[in-house]
């Protein structure tokens, strides 16, 4: 028979097994959560369904949101802003010249940090932009976050 006791030492025990969930106050880990959550909801519900889910504007949340690339073509597959999609990622460049799309694709299954500046869709500025890209069965998953521009540099 179990005791109170017994239970609550066993919530206890479950509880501090798990990982906290990431806040948007912690940005890194919240676009590194979000690229994860893309990648099991393609796992689980599929590829047609992650491009109509990634391809909404249901699916932003304020600067928030997730891009899909497919690795073979090179392009687009996903994105709120539906304008980009088909478009060559590879050939994205920013406001600077940097070609951050070359260097995204590069990426493996164990992820990297693309950082380059580029419209924030919630404020309509033009700001820098870090984004956490991964690798996953021909596709790449990225989420990131803005930051403003110090435009005195």
């Amino acid at each position: 028979m179990f005791t109170i006791r017994s239970v609550v030492l066993v919530i206890a025990l479950l509880i501090s097994g798990c990982a906290p969930i990431p806040t948007k106050s912690e940005p890194e880990a919240y676009a590194q959560a979000l690229v994860q959550d893309a990648i099991r909801f393609y796992k689980r519900e599929g590829l047609q369904a992650a491009i109509d889910r990634y391809s909404s504007s249901a699916s932003v949340d304020g600067q928030w949101y997730v891009t899909m690339t497919d690795v073979a073509s090179g392009t687009t597959i996903a994105h709120p802003d539906t304008s980009l999609i088909g478009a060559d990622a590879t050939a994205y460049v920013d406001i600077t010249g940097y070609e951050f799309g070359k260097e995204a694709i590069t990426v493996g299954e164990d992820g990297k940090w693309v950082s380059y500046v580029w419209e924030n869709p919630e404020s309509g500025k033009v700001e820098r932009k870090y984004t956490w890209v991964v690798r996953y069965d021909g596709l790449i998953f990225g989420s990131g976050w803005y930051e403003s521009v110090d435009e005195s540099q």
